[in-house]
């Protein structure tokens, strides 16, 4: 017969494990969401650019770099006042902007392929910027 200190044992290591199935759950539920948002803007961002955006810009769509973010979504905020166009994930991206740009710096000299994604990241960004205001202006010239 087990004593009560063994069936203790017995129940701790039990709310453990259904502890550690929970933690791991929840883990893997976030970088699926994680997943599927960055592959809703990606698409976005990966449609090609109409000259509207050049002219609006001066920036050619080829030459849109990280460094061209903050304008883009600046001018792509100032453009949208109206609720119907703000349905974007611009605010999202933009955290997601500041995240990489940061460890893009934290990791440039320790961990230079780290920080070479960060760089493809943040020009995937912009473009998702550059796409966004794209499509306001155009909306706005119909």
């Amino acid at each position: 017969m087990k004593s009560s200190h063994t069936r203790h044992i017995g129940l701790e290591s039990a709310n453990m494990i259904a502890a550690c199935i929970l933690v791991l759950s929840v883990v893997l539920l976030i970088q699926f969401a994680v997943s599927q948002w960055r592959s809703m803007w990606i698409t976005v961002a990966a449609q090609p650019l109409s000259s509207t955006l050049q002219t609006a810009t001066g920036i050619p769509s080829e030459a849109i770099g990280a460094q061209h973010f903050d304008l883009l979504a600046r001018a792509t905020e100032e453009l949208s006042h109206s609720p119907r166009m703000g349905n974007s994930w611009l605010r999202e991206v933009r955290w997601y902007y500041r995240m990489m740009r940061g460890l893009d710096g934290i990791c440039a000299k320790s961990f230079p392929a780290l920080s070479s994604w960060a760089k493809g990241e943040l020009i995937t960004c912009s473009r998702y910027a550059a796409a966004v205001l794209d499509q306001r202006l155009n909306a706005n010239v119909a």
